[in-house]
């Protein structure tokens, strides 16, 4: 038989979690998640990452990062060239759509969340109980089939939030996972928790390349832009849409 298969969940978000000042330009708060093998992340992810840097002349410390990406900035001013931009484009698609890994997303639309409940939801919080559901997969599933999750890694936003992104995961971990409502996902119970999750969230800073954190960077922009402009016709979000194993448009 076969050893259990470890896997390391990558967490990033778009969008900002204030519920007060909601930017009409993009109402919703994205959280993304990259589920991938242990050993299938440090044989062939990060490789296959550092070679479409290469081949793009960016040095390996070069964190790809979609803003920057977007606005052609810093170390993609290149991308102001046509042709450059688009080999670029071809070639990341292509590195999404052969890699083997798992996306999973929750998208907030925080003003119908502020409508839902009476006291004010951090979008975060709510989105995280509702994405870690989802890893766990389908209700009633047997915990033999639940990804077994070593490490969460998520970008670091400063102290504070991550502090509060801390206690969200403990309070988890103690009480279990909420569905908050939504339908399709499975409130979990806290021995769930526990056996298919670790200890803590993990933090890392946003100017360090780690090539899972790069990638759900990468993903979680265009889930975002598919559901502000309510279409997923554009050529990298049909890429991404092929990798989701667990979509949640909530409330």
């Amino acid at each position: 038989m076969s050893s259990r298969t470890n896997y390391l969940l990558f967490l990033d978000e778009s969008g900002t979690h204030d519920m007060r000042n909601v930017d009409p330009k993009w109402p919703v708060f994205i959280l993304a998640g990259l589920l991938v093998g242990e050993k299938y992340y440090a044989q062939t992810l990060v490789p296959r990452v550092r070679k479409f840097k290469a081949c793009h002349n960016l040095a390996k410390e070069v964190v790809l990062h979609s803003r920057h990406i977007r606005r052609q900035d810093e170390d993609f001013a290149f991308l102001s060239d046509p042709e450059r931009r688009s080999c670029f484009y071809h070639d990341l698609n292509s590195l999404i759509a052969d890699l083997r890994m798992r996306i999973y997303a929750v998208t907030i639309d925080k003003e119908r969340l502020s409508r839902r409940f009476l006291i004010e939801m951090n979008p975060y919080d709510v989105s995280l109980n509702q994405l870690l559901s989802m890893v766990c997969g389908p209700p009633g599933a047997p915990s033999l089939y639940r990804p077994h999750v070593v490490r969460i890694i998520a970008e670091s936003r400063g102290k504070a939030e991550d502090k509060q992104l801390q206690a969200e995961y403990q309070r988890s971990r103690k009480h279990g996972l909420a569905s908050y409502g939504a339908p399709k996902v499975a409130s979990r119970q806290p021995a769930t928790v526990r056996k298919s999750f670790p200890r803590r969230v993990d933090f890392a800073k946003k100017t360090k390349a780690i090539a899972g954190l790069e990638l759900v960077d990468l993903v979680a922009y265009p889930i975002g832009r598919a559901v502000v402009n309510d279409s997923w016709e554009n050529p990298a979000v049909r890429v991404v849409a092929k990798k989701l194993r667990g979509f949640l448009p909530f409330p």
